[in-house]
């Protein structure tokens, strides 16, 4: 009694201590995110987000729902619904008084995010006290103000849509379950539907207002949704077996379920696209899924009053109504059955989503083996803890009959485990499950102590006046022993992502999108992206919303997987004609590597080409020549793609075999790139010999062609100096043919606009001639032939 009259009087100032708490580690990345000036989201989809609000801002309340820079030259329809960027543009647009700066923008779109965090932590206190009691609550929500999954989605700068998608899930199963209490309380039943169930549909309306939010925030929406109307059957058959009413349960999902449909079905009849899921608006989709489970409440209200000789029979005739029902819809409603089947296999993941890092399941590396590594980023020691308290938690309610709490607790966190494990993008929806079990084992466990203690006692009044107060007092420093051992791995992790593992451009890529934008020609149709632009830039979508939001030009491929075919194939072509030919179709005119492609990502890029990775790995050249050590075992394949052509070359003839610090050997006899040529290159240097720089940008150019008469094959060089100084020398060979050569070359050797210039003219030679050739920048960009014999 003294431990919850103490909680009680204190719980304001224990509350606002885990909220301040919880501010502070989410604000930890402020050096980063503001400095000198600027402002650097952090994440990838963010970037996506940041511009959205900003085109919002300028066309409120319209978002973009196409956007002609993405899949560039087709442009691509956006999935993501509006709701958050809209929310976001719109306090941008109050607090910079209709008229707000880039800076202000950009500052606002960074701030939401640690805000709506702080809110999750208080959600999570209050649905933690409504399941157990004052005391799960405050440590649950300590706990989860310190859970790395959830910080970092909510880090200031992490302006990705999911940190809504937690708010609002956790305010909807916050609201069902004080709705589920309410009705039961008062014994609402359908017998006084114009009284009592008016009286009391507060909750329910809200439960239902709140599913519709996320809906209009997120296209995996359907998830929330659908756990409630999986979670309200099962109760159901539990009921029934123990001969409990469910009015209360039905009546709060039918309303909940219906206000949810009045809110979304005007809108998906208006604007939606047929029966899609993963749309910019709500569809017939969203109003069929909604239905179904609206539908089932009335039925499971009807089969309440059946009076059927064993409880069995309610389940066994629910499974065949679905039967009966999957089977009408596969016949007469196939679209909604298939984007229904769509939809479910989405969330096994497999396919394009394997070569997605958030898509891997929870226990894999990215190359299929077990680890618990992604665990231990999330939740650290928690994870485990709440493990072993949720099976506990499963024991008690089965002995305490089943409470209507605790069923919906195991099935909420049963369905969210399960799609943590199949793909660890849904790994901080966990994150609210493995707080309250968390704390939950923390609290038990004290109790525990305390109840053991207090045993060794004596049975005399006083002395078990004195043990209480005993007890007290080790239950709380059991709890406080606890929580500093659960907090200390947690603190240590976010503080590693906040400090070491900043999930943003770094500073050499943020240079280099930074400087395509000032350096290259401006684009047209930025914030109104309805048509296609002058040009687009290629490169591997992980860089996609960077290069889009930084550089402000349009993108092949980006993190949405648009365009990721023709990236992959032009990356791993061995063929230049080949690449050419994706180009041309894409209209592109740069395209930016960098080492990463070369090292932590051409796995993916083999795999999205159809290729096996490990061909283009090990020796595989001629018996009669010595084997070529390297430092990772890259072989000839590997160094002929286009990626290697670019990145390690330059587009030049030479062909290197090297490990991380020493050039080891040298192949001859490459022809060198006609249409490509570098024209700026970042400070960083990825290997030091041969100087390889960390990112790269390179020009697609027609190229100007160098023909004439020559009697045999010829050879053509330049003296490439680039904007760091670095030198190489640029070579490109042709074949004689019947007396006469053609050769095309990148570079100009006058009027060059770039900070990567030709040292001087080119010279061409066969065996016997050698002659300097000038070539103007009007000679590359417009494709002149320039006449030269070499007889």
């Amino acid at each position: 009694m003294g431990t919850q009259l103490s909680l009680e009087k204190n719980k304001n100032r224990l509350l606002l201590f885990i909220l301040l708490l919880a501010l502070f580690v989410r604000l930890w990345v402020f050096p980063v995110v503001f400095s000198n000036g600027n402002i650097t989201l952090l994440g990838a989809d963010t970037y996506y987000h940041a511009r959205r609000i900003l085109v919002t801002v300028f066309h409120f309340p319209d978002v973009l729902a196409f956007d002609s820079y993405l899949d560039f030259p087709y442009g691509a329809t956006i999935g993501w619904p509006p709701l958050y960027d809209q929310f976001i543009a719109l306090l941008a647009l109050i607090i910079g008084f209709g008229k707000p700066s880039f800076y202000t923008i950009e500052a606002i779109t960074a701030i939401v995010p640690p805000v709506f965090g702080v809110l999750t932590v208080l959600l999570v206190f209050l649905i933690s006290e409504k399941l157990f009691d004052l005391r799960v609550g405050l440590i649950s929500a300590g706990i989860f103000a310190i859970t790395p999954a959830h910080a970092y989605i909510s880090f200031l700068g992490y302006a990705d849509h999911h940190v809504a998608e937690t708010l609002l899930s956790t305010a909807a199963y916050l609201f069902f379950i004080i709705a589920l209490k309410r009705l039961q309380k008062n014994n609402i039943s359908f017998g006084n539907f114009r009284g009592s169930i008016l009286r009391n549909s507060l909750f329910p309306a809200l439960t239902g207002i709140t599913l519709a939010l996320s809906i209009f925030t997120w296209d995996g929406a359907p998830i929330f949704v659908g756990l409630i109307g999986m979670y309200i059957p099962i109760q159901f058959v539990i009921d029934r077996k123990l001969q409990r009413n469910s009015d209360s349960l039905v009546i709060t999902g039918g309303v909940a379920f219906l206000v949810s449909l009045l809110i979304i079905t005007p809108v998906a009849l208006s604007h939606g696209r047929g029966f899609e899921i993963n749309s910019y608006l709500p569809t017939l989709f969203h109003v069929g899924f909604l239905s179904v489970f609206f539908f089932l409440c009335m039925l499971l209200g009807a089969m309440q009053r059946m009076q059927f000789k064993k409880w069995w029979y309610h389940p066994l005739l629910l499974m065949l109504i679905f039967i009966a029902a999957v089977s009408f819809l596969k016949i007469f409603s196939p679209q909604f059955y298939q984007s229904t089947a769509n939809g479910i296999r989405y969330l096994f993941g497999g396919g394009i989503l394997a070569t997605i890092e958030e898509a891997v399941p929870l226990f894999n590396t990215a190359a299929g083996a077990f680890t618990l590594d992604n665990v231990w980023r999330a939740y650290t020691l928690s994870f485990f803890v709440a493990l072993i308290s949720f099976i506990y938690f499963i024991y008690k309610t089965i002995q305490e009959k089943y409470p209507f709490e605790g069923v919906f607790l195991i099935v909420w966190t049963l369905i969210v485990l399960t799609l943590t494990i199949l793909q660890r993008r849904f790994i901080y929806l966990l994150a609210v499950n493995v707080a309250i079990f968390s704390a939950y084992f923390v609290l038990t466990a004290a109790k525990a102590f305390a109840s053991e203690r207090e045993k060794e006692t004596t049975k005399k009044k006083r002395k078990v006046q004195r043990t209480s107060n005993s007890a007290f007092s080790k239950e709380l420093i059991v709890v406080l022993l606890l929580f500093i051992l659960l907090s200390a791995p947690d603190i240590a992790v976010i503080k590693s992502m906040a400090t070491e593992d900043i999930a943003a451009p770094d500073a050499d890529l943020r240079e280099s999108f930074d400087w395509l934008r000032e350096n290259s020609p401006p684009t047209s149709y930025y914030y109104t992206p309805d048509k296609p632009a002058e040009y687009g830039v290629m490169s591997w979508w992980d860089y996609g919303n960077w290069i889009l939001y930084l550089s402000q030009r349009p993108v092949v491929a980006n993190n949405f997987q648009t365009g990721i075919d023709d990236a992959a194939h032009f990356l791993i072509t061995p063929d230049e004609e080949a690449a050419n030919e994706i180009l041309s179709k894409r209209k592109v005119r740069f395209i930016i590597t960098d080492a990463k492609m070369l090292k932590l990502k051409f796995q993916s890029i083999a795999m999205s080409a159809g290729k096996n990775p490990e061909d283009y790995y090990g020796i595989k050249q001629p018996s009669d020549m010595p084997p070529i050590p390297s430092g990772d075992n890259e072989n000839k394949k590997f160094f002929d793609t286009m990626l290697s052509q670019l990145h390690v070359f330059d587009g030049s003839a030479q062909l290197y075999v090297f490990n991380d610090s020493v050039l080891l050997h040298v192949f001859d006899g490459g022809v060198g790139l006609g249409h490509y040529r570098l024209i700026y290159e970042s400070k960083t240097s990825a290997i030091r010999v041969p100087d390889i720089k960390y990112v790269k940008i390179f020009e697609y150019v027609p190229g100007a062609t160098i023909s004439g008469k020559t009697d045999g094959d010829i050879e053509v060089t330049a003296n490439i100096m680039t904007n760091q100084g670095r030198t190489f020398t640029y070579t490109q060979r042709a074949i004689s043919r019947n007396g006469k050569y053609e050769i095309k070359v990148p570079y100009s050797t006058r009027g060059n606009v770039y900070g990567t210039k030709s040292q001087g003219d080119y010279t061409i030679r066969n065996a016997n001639v050698s002659k300097i050739v000038p070539v103007n920048e009007q000679d590359v960009q417009e494709g002149r032939e320039l006449a030269v014999d070499l007889i």
